[in-house]
């Protein structure tokens, strides 16, 4: 419900704004706000870019294909990935009396992959979808992970929520008088950069409790809220410090490992924020980073990762490997996308014998290695909750 009602807010306020001209038939509006496919978990779509749902669309070869492929993939990411790691993530959870110490962090960095397999897996079949018909609706991730901080990471998560966020609510709020006479004051008896600081970490804590507030209880705006919010204005106030420092010790930032670094890092704040997503309630991710808390000074059993434990949350040694396959997957394909734009574009120009290979050998393991049937309900997407 929170897609459809954002992306009804978008539309009435870029008409006040007069940004955009107003719909005048029903039919046509009510399309455009209920266009089926991203109905339940996005994209949040603009106005302006759906104008090509109301043009005559013929049925092409290239569309279903693509469509075809889109699907597939983000049926491999929900499929394959997504549903083996939630069962290591829900089991150690749900009992960690058994899965203490390591397995609590081990739950920790695996909810992100978890996360993002899911709800990008979700987006793949929604965009996959929509260009079955020819409608090409806006991408909302691309490559969260290779992210070199956490500013740059929500410009590649969610990115249509985050770009609705900023339109709507954070411009508008430092475009504010009370914002506007707030940095002038503040350059006055600041100084240009806190001045200019001031106003921007405002306007920042106001769009983070929207975006706390939106995805739908206290713990994801004490979570997600107060949690990013404080780590990007800690970075934003420490950049200068850490430009220093980097300076002073010579540390090459044009190196692989840096980036690696810094994609690590980026995971680790995310990762740790995330834990009031994977908690059932506030009191839940209390405890939750209590528990992590405490196992930093006792219980640390770093065995766990060689003695076979891990099969005891109902999965396999295939299962594991999978996941690994899995990984190692999405990694290629991020590559890709980084240097063509899309992996299938670059799959597009091989040869047609290797192309099937590709798309045949992905089928085959969507189909005898998903988890679906008795016992699994294939069609629940975390995001669906928010």
């Amino acid at each position: 419900m929170g897609y459809y009602t954002a992306q009804v807010i978008g539309y009435i306020l870029d008409v006040y704004w007069d940004n955009i001209k107003p719909q005048h038939n029903p039919f046509k509006l009510f399309l455009f706000v209920c266009f089926f496919p991203q109905l339940t978990v996005g994209p949040i779509s603009r106005y302006e870019d759906l104008q090509d749902i109301y043009e005559p669309h013929s049925l092409t070869y290239q569309n279903i294909c693509f469509g075809c492929q889109r699907i597939l993939w983000g049926l491999f990411k929900k499929l394959v990935i997504s549903d083996r790691v939630g069962m290591i993530v829900n089991g150690i959870w749900t009992d960690t009396g058994t899965y203490n110490g390591v397995w609590l962090w081990i739950a920790t960095f695996l909810y992100p992959l978890q996360l993002y397999t899911d709800f990008s897996g979700c987006m793949d079949i929604v965009l996959g979808t929509a260009e079955l018909f020819g409608i090409h609706l806006q991408e909302n991730f691309r490559n969260p992970f290779f992210s070199k901080s956490s500013q740059e990471f929500w410009q590649r998560w969610h990115i249509t929520l985050g770009s609705w966020a900023r339109d709507y609510i954070y411009y508008p709020v430092l475009k504010s008088r009370l914002l506007v006479s707030l940095g002038k004051s503040s350059r006055k008896r600041f100084g240009k950069r806190i001045g200019k600081f001031i106003p921007w970490a405002v306007g920042m804590a106001v769009l983070w409790f929207v975006m706390g507030f939106w995805h739908g209880s206290i713990q994801h705006i004490a979570g997600v809220s107060l949690w990013f919010w404080a780590m990007l204005v800690l970075s934003e106030w420490f950049k200068p410090l850490l430009t220093r420092i980097i300076e002073y010790l010579h540390i090459r930032t044009d190196v692989l490992s840096w980036h690696i670094f810094q994609s690590t890092r980026t995971y680790i704040v995310y990762a740790l924020g995330a834990v009031s997503f994977s908690a059932p309630s506030m009191m839940g991710a209390i405890v939750h980073y209590k528990q992590l808390l405490d196992s930093l000074r006792t219980g640390w059993n770093p065995w766990v990762l060689f003695d076979g434990s891990v099969l005891n949350l109902g999965l396999t040694w295939q299962d594991i490997n999978l996941i690994l396959f899995g990984v190692f997957l999405l990694f290629m394909v991020g590559v890709l996308r980084e240097k063509f734009g899309y992996a299938r574009l670059w799959i597009q120009k091989q040869n047609l014998g290797f192309r099937w290979l590709l798309w045949l050998g992905l089928f085959s393991l969507v189909l005898i290695s998903g988890l679906y049937g008795e016992g699994y309900d294939s069609s629940v997407f975390i995001y669906q909750g928010f």
